[in-house]
């Protein structure tokens, strides 16, 4: 399909960007004669210019000059933000601002009585590039058969609309919002009486909800996958990951692990041992 796409668009640097992912051999000379003169020319689209520059860090990084392959993919990754600049400005305020504000303050409100589910996800965290789809897979190869939801955003859906609706950080009964919730992952195949109501959710930054998560779901597994930091921040940053906004700039993506690693560790410091750590 690249191949072809490349027939009809010969000039659009997306399709040898994705093409290289799966025959490295097309980044010979004649390639990078013809992405530097798109790149130099004036008329070239911030997209074009891109992925133009993506695919020069790879040039780079085959010959390690990795200092090269660095300035490229913060040239790519600044064309990238700008083509989508004011999408990606409202996502920023929502990763940095929103998310916490609704983190910290967000809640059920819980009964007396004892509060028990039969339902048992298995949440699965951590920053992108972790480890995690890994993780998934072995757990859903297991003996027992453990239905895979993978990134289902239901959490995060689920609340921002509670929220949005109700004009309140309080999202209600925990019965009700448990119902609620199940009945979405229900929707999505993911709770059936035959594999005990155990599923995976691999939404990683799901982190912001671990006390949410505690209350509705008191039967939930949390695994959090951790790999080296620098081989994390390197591969976001080595991958375009198009949808998230933060992970095109360093400092944003410092800034989002710095928050990953405050809310962890202040969640283990009240709730020892609920969250199991992954080493990659």
């Amino acid at each position: 399909s690249h191949k072809m796409a490349i027939k009809y668009e010969p000039e659009n640097l997306t399709h040898y960007f994705y093409l290289s992912e799966l025959k490295k051999d097309i980044l010979d000379s004649n390639l990078k004669k013809k992405i530097e003169k798109i790149v130099k020319n004036n008329k070239s689209t911030k997209i074009n210019l891109a992925y133009g520059n993506y695919l020069l860090s790879r040039y780079e990084k085959k010959s390690k000059n990795y200092g090269k392959e660095l300035n490229y993919l913060i040239e790519g990754h600044q064309c990238f933000f700008g083509s989508r600049k004011e999408k990606f400005k409202l996502g920023i305020k929502y990763c940095f601002e929103d998310v916490l504000q609704i983190s910290e303050g967000a809640k059920v409100e819980k009964l007396n009585q004892k509060n028990d589910s039969e339902i048992k996800p298995i949440f699965i965290i951590g920053v992108p590039r972790c480890g995690s789809t890994l993780v998934e897979k072995i757990i859903g190869s297991g003996m027992k058969f453990v239905p895979m939801g993978e990134e289902t955003a239901v959490l995060e859906n689920f609340i921002n609309t509670k929220i949005l609706e109700k004009q309140s950080l309080n999202l209600g009964n925990v019965l009700d919002v448990r119902n609620e919730l199940s009945n979405i992952y229900k929707q999505k195949g993911l709770i059936l009486k035959k594999y005990d109501c155990r599923f995976t959710d691999k939404s990683l930054n799901n982190f912001f909800y671990l006390e949410l998560i505690k209350d509705i779901y008191p039967n939930a597994k949390i695994i959090n996958c951790k790999r080296d930091i620098l081989s994390s921040i390197m591969s976001i940053f080595q991958n375009n990951i198009t949808e998230l906004a933060w992970a095109h700039d360093l400092d944003n993506i410092f800034k989002y692990f710095n928050n990953y690693f405050e809310i962890i560790e202040k969640y283990n410091k009240v709730n020892s041992n609920f969250i199991y750590e992954l080493q990659l």
